[in-house]
């Protein structure tokens, strides 16, 4: 599958996420604490919830990931449940979960996974805010509560720091893109990330302005001529870490955008790794990784 169609397929999961917020019920799971016992088979269909769970310290106790959780590395031989599109219930079921942890855009997902009379609970990473709460809470639904406070603890550092890091500098005008063809020589569609959602975000925290004007679609795709009207300041790319594609040759594509300020000014920049992309605990090394991007005239050496 090419790899814009990939963002965009996200884009829409990110914007049901987003929905989502103000749909949620209470999940059917408690904490475990006394007189209650913590889940030993969890199934988890989120590669963020996925890497939260070993983060918290209870790696051992997934049984069942998403098709796309390869994240930490003994994530990867766990038995996999298909993805947001194509779940596989009777794949989950055989698991014999204790426990399904779900996204708050898993609305149908949850009502059909307690219809077969198993336990869910929805941790919610849709916001940058959200993700050190969420390990919280998944250290206390899974017995590691010290673990999680510590994971939160860690990474509430890690974003503070980068906050604090650009505050006072000057905030150029960045157009994020999270997906298009990239094998493609001339920029025809690109998908950008608009100022509601989590890559839009993270470029805040990193210091930089959005410029992309808000929309009410979270991941517009724009053409060529739509970009150049915006000419941001700066291009920032994030890609995949599994394309084929050199980061060198993804930026030669913007570069031939003539008249573009971002490349005639050589403020073209590819990053790659689908930490870039998922809400989870490393979304403050991801963050650390935008700034400097953004930022690369500060002194990230201080401490």
């Amino acid at each position: 599958m090419r790899y814009w169609l990939m963002a965009a397929t996200a884009a829409v999961l990110f914007a049901g996420s987003f929905a989502a917020r103000s749909l949620l019920v209470p999940s059917s799971g408690t904490a475990a604490g006394a007189g209650s016992a913590a889940p030993g088979r969890i199934v988890s269909l989120s590669p963020g919830i996925t890497e939260s769970l070993f983060a918290v310290g209870a790696g051992g106790q997934v049984v069942g990931v998403t098709t796309y959780c390869n994240w930490p590395p003994e994530a990867r031989p766990l038995p996999r449940v298909g993805a947001f599109l194509d779940t596989n219930f009777e794949a989950i079921v055989g698991l014999a979960p204790d426990l399904v942890v779900l996204m708050p855009s898993h609305r149908d997902h949850r009502a059909e996974l307690e219809r077969l009379g198993l336990r869910t609970e929805v941790v919610d990473q849709t916001l940058l805010e959200d993700i050190p709460a969420s390990l919280e809470l998944l250290g206390r639904l899974t017995g590691h509560e010290a673990e999680g406070r510590g994971a939160a603890a860690m990474l509430r550092g890690q974003i503070t720091r980068v906050r604090d890091r650009v505050r006072g500098a000057a905030r150029p005008r960045v157009l994020l893109s999270a997906g298009r063809d990239l094998a493609a020589k001339r920029l025809s569609e690109v998908y950008v990330a608009g100022h509601r959602t989590f890559l839009g975000q993270l470029l805040d925290a990193a210091g930089a302005e959005n410029a992309f004007p808000d929309s009410a679609v979270d991941y517009p795709a724009l053409s060529g001529e739509a970009i150049l009207r915006l000419d941001p300041d700066m291009i920032l790319e994030v890609v995949m870490s599994d394309t084929d594609i050199a980061p060198e040759d993804a930026a030669a594509a913007w570069r031939g955008l003539e008249g573009l300020r971002a490349a005639r000014e050589d403020r073209i920049v590819v990053l790659q790794g689908a930490h870039l992309t998922i809400p989870g605990p490393r979304v403050g090394a991801a963050l650390e990784e935008l700034a400097r991007a953004v930022h690369p005239q500060l002194d990230w050496a201080a401490p």
